[in-house]
């Protein structure tokens, strides 16, 4: 059985040599087809590879409290964050005594911009909270200090790097005022430059963009000011669907049984991701194997017209003795060559692409053993699928017509 096998694939190579442009033209439906369904993928995962590192560094057991119901996706509604939010203080107190909660702290939103000297300007999202909701943030101080909870009525600022870079570039900004919401605030520390606020965090605001000031005097001096958000961290030692079951029923209380707040965690909104992420691979992989389809038809058509000129071949192998399985086998096997073949020469071209994106882009795409499977299985199918046909044809010639024709 194995030499039958190396025997029809030899001679498969010897055939397809003899038309070799012809059998490279062919070989091109199904190279384009494997380059397009391995890099694609290639492409969309190094996507969730790097979705999944940007919420690993948000902090995978971080859990957001916002106003309003979230839709059956998970998403909040816009809508919840124009009006009086309906989170309170009762929300807070009531929450630090659910179990497996490290750290509970309020997100109040401050509108305007952070003004420094010289009328110097800079942008961010400008927060009330208490220390434990700078301390949330994974980017560690580089310089400076946290303000303290005991600080809470004062005037002080924690600025992210890029204010301090677009506000303060040569200088600390340490001791400093800015001006925000009309108040002056002295910087009593400056956060560093994350490491992982790249692909992802830039596309909206990341974690560089937050400002902190301290929640009592937001209350006091900026009127506008609400609880937009309840920002907590879970010890990840208690089951988190138990834990987020506790503080829906908590919260459900302190409300009267209304459900007008939303319960996000990271992991659900990574999955919501992953899911849309994964349809649209999905999508692609249906795009790319469209065109592995169109190439077989290709392959069909060209050994069809094999068949057609080595009608005498084939009549001369029946009447030495060749049986029509021999005839079928070897037609067949030299269309799943050539399919093979263009799956290996689009998986190469996929791989050098693959390298130039992840130099000259910020995409890192990941080819990964299943894929490589998957793509190689579609060819090998095509390739049997649309051999069938002709190797049938070839096999059921009559040795005397064949000889015949000319």
């Amino acid at each position: 059985m194995n030499n039958f096998i190396l025997d029809n694939c030899l001679h498969a190579f010897r055939a397809l040599k003899l038309n070799w442009l012809r059998s490279f033209l062919t070989m091109t439906g199904i190279t384009v087809g494997m380059l397009a369904i391995v890099t694609l993928v290639a492409v969309l995962q190094g996507v969730k590879a790097e979705i999944e590192h940007e919420v690993d560094g948000l902090g995978a057991n971080l859990v957001i409290i916002v106003p309003g119901k979230l839709d059956e996706n998970g998403i909040p509604n816009p809508m919840a964050m124009i009006g009086v939010s309906p989170l309170t203080q009762k929300d807070l107190t009531a929450l630090k005594g659910v179990p497996g909660l490290e750290k509970v702290s309020p997100v109040l939103f401050v509108g305007g911009t952070v003004e420094g000297d010289k009328k110097k300007t800079a942008t961010g999202l400008v927060v009330g909270t208490n220390r434990d909701g700078v301390i949330m943030n994974p980017t560690p101080l580089q310089e400076g200090r946290y303000f303290e909870d005991s600080e809470t009525g004062k005037n002080l600022c924690i600025l992210g790097a890029k204010q301090k870079d677009e506000l303060f570039p040569k200088t600390s900004a340490i001791g400093k005022q800015v001006t925000i919401a009309d108040k002056k605030w002295t910087i009593v520390g400056v956060l560093s430059k994350p490491q992982n606020d790249g692909t992802m965090g830039n596309a909206m605001l990341g974690l560089s963009d937050f400002v902190y000031l301290p929640e009592g005097a937001v209350r006091r001096d900026v009127t506008s000011a609400q609880m937009n958000r309840i920002v907590l961290k879970t010890d990840y030692l208690h089951p988190a669907e138990q834990m987020i079951d506790t503080m829906m029923q908590t919260l459900m209380k302190v409300h009267d049984g209304k459900e007008e707040f939303g319960i996000i965690t990271q992991k659900k909104g990574l999955s919501l991701v992953i899911k849309l992420v994964g349809m649209a691979q999905a999508l692609l992989v249906l795009i790319a194997a469209i065109s592995l389809f169109v190439a077989g038809v290709g392959i069909m058509n060209i050994m069809l017209v094999t068949v057609t000129e080595r009608t005498r071949e084939i009549g001369i192998r029946k009447t030495v003795g060749a049986k029509q399985r021999d005839i079928f086998w070897q037609f067949l096997t030299e269309a799943v060559v050539l399919s093979i073949l263009g799956g290996v020469l689009g998986l190469g071209l996929s791989t050098v692409i693959c390298k130039l994106i992840a130099r000259f882009s910020q995409l890192t795409p990941i080819i990964t053993p299943p894929v490589i499977v998957m793509g190689m299985v579609l060819c090998l199918t095509v390739g049997v699928i649309f051999g069938v046909a002709p190797a049938l044809r070839a096999a059921r010639l009559s040795p005397i017509d064949a000889l015949r024709y000319e």
